[in-house]
């Protein structure tokens, strides 16, 4: 639960126009693939750069830094979240565009 309101926190603080979307879906890829639910959180915010994309989930990292927010946070949510969902068996996986939005998913096995 702390992992979804992570995510959806993030992209309501990054969106100014458009909205947010949460969905949830039972996933299987391929055959003999164990199934997992998927939490996808997609947003029409600000979207990341693609050189920034690869330091999402590391620790005290953020971006935006010329963005005013009055709370921007330390940098450890995304870290935190991806290591909690691996400690589930999960993980986190990002899509993003600059200005057209970003789209996190939360993968975790079905129990």
């Amino acid at each position: 639960m702390q992992i979804l309101m992570n995510l959806t926190t993030n992209a309501i603080k990054f969106t100014d126009l458009g909205g947010v979307r949460i969905q949830v879906e039972r996933v299987a890829n391929g055959p003999a693939a164990r199934p997992q639910v998927a939490f996808r959180v997609e947003d029409s915010g600000l979207g990341i750069a693609p050189e920034d994309q690869t330091r999402l989930f590391g620790a005290f990292e953020q971006f935006h830094r010329g963005r005013e927010q009055a709370n921007d946070g330390s940098g450890l949510g995304l870290h935190l979240s991806q290591r909690m969902a691996g400690l589930l068996g999960g993980r986190i996986e990002a899509q993003s565009e600059p200005g057209k939005g970003s789209l996190f998913t939360l993968l975790l096995p079905e129990r």
